[in-house]
């Protein structure tokens, strides 16, 4: 393993080296490790693990020809009727005018939420409604058009996110991204997801960032909807995360809280029905979590942070769990 592990790093290189003087603007990897452990119903549970270590790649091919690469080495390389499943990003962006970008090929699914739209290296507990998504990033094409300065309006055809692998469930997204004032940053969205049961879920994602000098808090609300006969459409299966962030120094005081919600009768639990219409946070599921820790910045940068959390889950019979570890990233290239 440790053999095979080097050969594919030193093949990166080797291929990066070749075509960084032309194609590759940016190349480098990045890795999060630690030790968890956590106590649920007088049963504990402990151990090291890897949790990411990923090759990262963005460059150009012409003036308005760009692309990025993420690829996970901490993931089977084909899963679920899925070619690209350690690869979260392989896209090309054609800057067509000032105004309106096209991208194709496997990129995030545009959810207006903040957590959803963080670079997974840097989320350490997610919402059930987030967390068990059966994919992040799919392929798809994006038509993008800036209608003002940092006021951006998306539209998306992809997979859906709600499928395993490739299949014939799609997901329809219009989102926007923009801010109101210096202080408050918005990506909203509102989705329209087959999923696997047959049923097509509307999504209304509500994204808010509010921003007062060292303090960062992001407030985030998903309301869904299956079309397919549910009564209430409105706060019967929703989402709420609160993440907030202190910076002080070289240190990031955070505290997080996530609720998920789906009302027990928002379903078909008739004989032969589909069950829950909502495939991701059961019909009946209830959950709130909270965390909190640091984030420790020893060099003033992003090349290396170490980081302790602890949280609760009130459904998982209480389960209190502790993570401590490190996270670090070193550059292959970097254009100047």
């Amino acid at each position: 393993m440790k053999q095979t592990f080097l050969t594919v790093i030193l093949a990166a290189f080797c291929c990066i080296s070749a075509v960084a003087q032309n194609f590759v603007d940016d190349a480098y990897v990045d890795i999060r490790t630690g030790f968890a452990q956590s106590l649920q119903e007088g049963e504990y549970n402990g151990g090291f693990h890897v949790d990411y270590l990923n090759i990262h790649l963005k460059g150009h091919i012409s003036d308005n020809l760009t692309y990025v690469l993420r690829h996970r080495l901490t993931k089977a390389a084909y899963a679920d009727n899925n070619p690209l499943n350690a690869t979260d990003f392989a896209w090309m962006t054609w800057q067509a005018t000032p105004k309106f970008s096209l991208t194709a090929g496997k990129h995030p699914v545009w959810f207006g939420s903040f957590e959803f739209d963080e670079d997974p290296i840097n989320v350490f507990y997610w919402s059930k409604s987030i967390a068990d998504l059966y994919q992040y990033f799919t392929l798809g094409v994006t038509g993008t058009y800036e209608v003002a300065p940092s006021q951006n309006i998306s539209f998306q055809f992809s997979q859906s996110p709600l499928s395993r692998g490739i299949t014939n469930c799609f997901s329809y997204s219009l989102y926007w991204n923009g801010s109101f004032t210096p202080y408050w940053k918005t990506t909203w969205s509102v989705n329209f997801v087959d999923n696997e049961v047959g049923t097509m879920m509307n999504y209304l994602v509500l994204g808010n960032r509010f921003t007062f000098g060292n303090f960062c808090i992001d407030a985030d609300f998903i309301n869904k909807t299956a079309l397919s006969g549910q009564q209430r459409p409105f706060f019967s299966d929703v989402a709420v995360m609160l993440n907030s962030k202190y910076n002080v120094g070289k240190f990031n005081l955070c505290l997080k809280g996530t609720y998920d919600y789906n009302d027990a009768q928002n379903g078909d639990f008739s004989r032969g029905g589909v069950g829950s219409w909502d495939v991701v946070v059961p019909a009946g599921y209830e959950a709130l979590q909270l965390a909190a820790g640091f984030e420790f910045f020893p060099l003033g940068n992003n090349h290396l942070r170490l980081h302790a959390f602890y949280d609760w889950v009130s459904t998982l019979s209480d389960r209190h769990a502790l993570e401590i570890g490190v996270t670090w990233r070193f550059d292959l290239f970097k254009r100047k």
